[in-house]
């Protein structure tokens, strides 16, 4: 049966391409895209591929009347679309991150309170079912005194998008959000998701390479947070192969994971030995982004509640401008 919840796409991107195709196969059909700016080719190949038709003016998105936005455009225009999803009173699906500045913030989360509206950030790898066990592993005591964890993501920038020019790209333009700190803040976020708040942080952020770029390509931040552990943030867009690692170091044991691996395996110093706690074979990472598409609908009937919420949202976001700060030095 399909879904008959009505949804605004705003960002025809690779990644609002991702979410409206993964809403099609979860029976959500009923979608348009909203643009303020006409592309009659691009439109008609949309509309041609997808069957989506894309609208322009706020009358006619009001009449559409959406009960959920997915947000998916440049960093910088997600406040903007957050604000039209208010006056509408509609639910958010917001990819990550909220924004690329402090203003607005409070507006929008004074603008949440009182009102029955969902507001979900994006962090799909919070999905991901080696971060869940990990979490899991955390929370049941099983690696003991949890010491250290060094993170780790990294992809040459040019890699990302093959089809398009890389210096076009929101990740590559200061004014538009970029930057590895802010378009990889997975790795921030679930730092903070599995671990807790952070106590100190020290960090150098620079720009390294000759990529024809004005934000930084890659940054190093040392995170200590509030129950003790030390956090070794690397992220860079320079890398090839891409890589993305987590290793937790415990008193009890350790995991040392390469994202792809076929399996999640937990070193337990008492019998010095490897478990494999979790079998990854075959693991589709789109299943990360479905997962939270479905977390995300289940919000909207009061099944579940948020698990990237606003709170998060700001928590990262401010954590992230601080370790900016240290490339404007």
């Amino acid at each position: 049966m399909k879904n008959e919840l009505r949804f605004c796409l705003v960002g025809r991107g690779s990644i609002g391409t991702r979410h409206l195709k993964n809403l099609k196969s979860l029976s959500c059909t009923n979608i348009v895209a909203f643009s303020e700016f006409p592309n009659k080719k691009k439109d008609e190949e949309f509309q041609k591929r997808y069957d989506i038709e894309t609208l322009y003016s706020l009358e006619d998105l009001r009449r559409y009347n959406p009960g959920a936005f997915v947000i998916a455009n440049p960093t910088s225009e997600h406040l903007k679309v957050a604000k039209m999803a208010l006056e509408m009173e509609s639910h958010i699906f917001m990819e990550k991150p909220i924004s690329n500045t402090l203003a607005g913030i409070e507006e929008l989360r004074n603008g949440l309170l009182g009102k029955n509206i969902v507001f979900f950030l994006a962090n799909n790898l919070r999905f991901h079912p080696a971060l869940i066990k990990i979490k899991q592993y955390i929370e049941d005591n099983k690696f003991g005194d949890v010491y250290f964890a060094r993170i780790m993501a990294g992809q040459y920038l040019l890699d990302w998008h093959p089809w398009e020019d890389y210096r076009q790209s929101y990740s590559a333009r200061k004014a538009l959000g970029g930057g590895v700190v802010l378009t990889l803040q997975h790795e921030i976020d679930y730092a903070y998701w599995l671990f807790g708040k952070f106590k100190g942080i020290k960090s150098s952020v620079k720009k390294i390479s000759n990529l024809e770029i004005d934000v930084e390509d890659v940054a190093s931040i040392i995170i200590e947070t509030e129950s003790g552990t030390f956090i070794e943030i690397h992220l860079d867009y320079l890398q090839r192969p891409p890589k993305r690692t987590i290793q937790v170091q415990g008193s009890k044991g350790s995991i040392d994971y390469r994202f792809g691996d076929e399996s999640l395996q937990f070193y337990d110093f008492d019998r010095q030995t490897y478990n494999r706690i979790h079998d990854l074979n075959g693991y589709d990472n789109n299943q990360t982004y479905i997962d939270e598409m479905k977390h995300f609908i289940k919000c909207l009937s009061g099944e579940e509640r948020p698990k990237s919420g606003i709170e998060d949202a700001v928590y990262v976001l401010k954590t992230c401008l601080e370790i900016k700060k240290e490339f404007a030095r």
